[in-house]
């Protein structure tokens, strides 16, 4: 079966070559790592909460694109939307808005017919899911800000899937901001109920000044699996902030990896994660601080129902030249019944001696005594739940810095918890 699995995903990149121009070595190359190394497994430090069964069983298609879906509405006021319908960009249910007249915009192909020798800034990957990204990769949206320009309201990407059983999709982002300039990127996933995998990458160079937010909304299909990586390099004085809520999808994992390559630039990485009966959703973040007077932050806040599983890996590097480094993660899980699951592992791997840097983990239950406080003072029970809920989240949302946004997002949790708080 394994076999199988392999042959079909080598035919698969040999039928993209010459797709995307400059990419067939880089595309090849990242094929033959990938079947050099086979998937991660449990053993695999980085995976050991993850469980791939759905993605090692049998090969994944390239989607088609040919379904008309509906759009759904925007979170906020956009400079631009832009849709991908089963991994492919779909220019006539995008809106440009008057973004073009600020930034330079591109779909990936045509960004590299521009410049061939670009494709060699593509992040190749170090695990089976980065890897065929690379080797698979057909569209994606390339956004280039040029110095000194902010973009005030933000940009979203839709990833919609659709009809897409026992298919995948496999979309690229590249952003590019420069000296000063400022731009928000929203992602948003949604799908229906086929089973489908969305395997998305998001890479971006931030130079001196620059700062860029990252918001996920993760809404996929109840059959989906959902992996995402986030590759992100901060420059002098710039800044990098993301936040990702995750709540659809049958297995979803999402991964940050920024490395801070100057002296005062920061980098914030929140989250909020949601499983409800039968998902699981794993984050893994990398913040490496390779200079000194750098900042990081990390505030992660998961919730598993009956038969849920959430987990969190966060690792901390800084370098032996990386002084008056400050660094801190904070990790908070709800299990709101004794079959769920929540794992963490915090880690700092630390070179330099002058620095600040903490973590912390606690995993608990819904606090009793605080349920009973409200419920005195005539609040019912399943709102009072609710309330705990939204206040136990609502850390690791405040720094999304839209306000139409973040009221979105809050909703989508105090709906989650609506469907539960009566159990």
């Amino acid at each position: 079966m394994y076999d199988e699995l392999t042959k079909s995903y080598q035919a698969q990149s040999d039928s993209l070559l010459g797709i995307v121009p400059g990419t067939d070595g880089i595309r090849t190359q990242a094929l033959a790592d990938f079947l050099s190394k086979g998937f991660p497994t449990k053993k695999t430090e980085d995976w050991r909460y993850s469980d791939l069964k759905a993605l090692t069983a049998s090969a994944f298609e390239m989607a088609g694109s040919d379904a008309d879906p509906e759009v759904p509405a925007a979170l906020s006021e956009t400079a631009a939307r832009f849709v991908f319908v089963n991994g492919r960009y779909r220019e006539s249910l995008s809106d440009m808005g008057e973004l073009w007249q600020a930034a330079s915009v591109r779909p990936l192909v045509n960004h590299f017919t521009a410049s061939e020798d670009r494709a060699g800034e593509l992040v190749r990957g170090q695990d089976a899911i980065g890897l065929l990204n690379t080797a698979l990769l057909r569209d994606g949206m390339v956004i280039s800000v040029p110095t000194g320009v902010e973009i005030d309201d933000p940009v979203e990407i839709i990833h919609i899937m659709t009809g897409a059983d026992a298919q995948a999709a496999h979309t690229r982002h590249l952003i590019e901001l420069g000296e000063a300039a400022k731009l928000h990127i929203v992602e948003r996933f949604i799908g229906d109920g086929s089973s489908y995998w969305t395997n998305s990458v998001l890479q971006a160079r931030i130079t001196e000044g620059g700062k860029l937010a990252h918001t996920r909304l993760q809404e996929e299909g109840a059959n989906a699996v959902h992996t995402a990586k986030a590759h992100i390099t901060v420059g002098a004085e710039g800044s990098y902030q993301a936040c990702n809520l995750s709540l659809g999808g049958k297995i979803a994992r999402f991964e940050a990896h920024v490395r801070l390559l100057s002296e005062e630039c920061v980098a914030y990485v929140d989250g909020v994660a949601l499983a409800s009966t039968g998902q699981s959703h794993d984050t893994l973040t990398h913040v490496s601080h390779t200079q000194p007077h750098t900042n990081s932050d990390q505030i992660f806040r998961t919730v598993a129902d009956a038969r849920g599983k959430t987990s969190f890996q966060g690792k901390v590097t800084v370098d032996k030249d990386a002084q008056k480094v400050e660094a801190d993660q904070s990790f908070k899980a709800l299990v709101m019944d004794r079959t769920a699951e929540a794992n963490a592992k915090p880690e700092l791997e630390i070179f330099a001696d002058d620095v600040k840097c903490s973590h912390g983990a606690t995993v608990g239950e819904l606090d009793a005594k605080a349920i009973f406080y409200l419920t005195s003072r005539g609040i019912d029970p399943v709102t009072a739940r609710q309330m705990l809920v939204s206040a136990f989240t609502a850390e690791a949302l405040e720094r999304v810095e839209n306000d139409s946004v973040r009221a979105e997002m809050t909703e989508r949790v105090d709906a989650w918890m609506a469907k539960r708080a009566d159990v």
